[in-house]
């Protein structure tokens, strides 16, 4: 637990860059990184993955989600096991993220829009991995006007 503080801390700084790069980096099976522009995201395709996994009877984790992507994501699943957490003024801190998903009592967890660096996407990957909870990195595109 001591090496996963270490590199916790050691990766808080930095800022996420490449995501391109990161997108195809990271995409495995505990741990997908996916850049979307509009709430169809959350209401099929992530609302397929989080009923797959709510067999499992465990929680579903959604960390800074806005209102409208939330309540169209809880619209598809059993809203019981659905968790929602809001950083308000400041972001959830990165070692509790890292933590809840070592801890393996979330079958799914959503970040939206995280500031993260790729070492912290790193870690978040293997903690997915271990803890043997799906991780769901979500990039909102800015909406293009016309």
């Amino acid at each position: 637990m001591n090496n996963l503080n270490n590199l916790i801390n050691n990766a808080e700084n930095n800022d996420l860059t490449q995501s391109d790069l990161i997108q195809t980096k990271f995409n495995n099976p505990w741990f997908k990184v996916e850049t979307v522009n509009d709430d169809a995201f959350f209401s099929a395709d992530l609302a397929k993955v989080c009923i797959k996994n709510q067999q499992q009877k465990r929680w579903i984790l959604c960390v800074d989600g806005d209102d409208s992507r939330v309540q169209s994501l809880a619209k598809s699943i059993d809203k019981s096991k659905l968790l929602r957490v809001n950083g308000q003024h400041q972001p959830i801190a990165f070692d509790k993220i890292a933590r809840a998903l070592l801890k393996g009592n979330c079958s799914t967890v959503i970040l939206c829009d995280p500031q993260l660096s790729e070492e912290q996407l790193l870690m978040l990957q293997s903690c997915a991995k271990h803890g043997k909870t799906e991780c769901i990195v979500v990039k909102n595109t800015p909406k293009q006007l016309h």
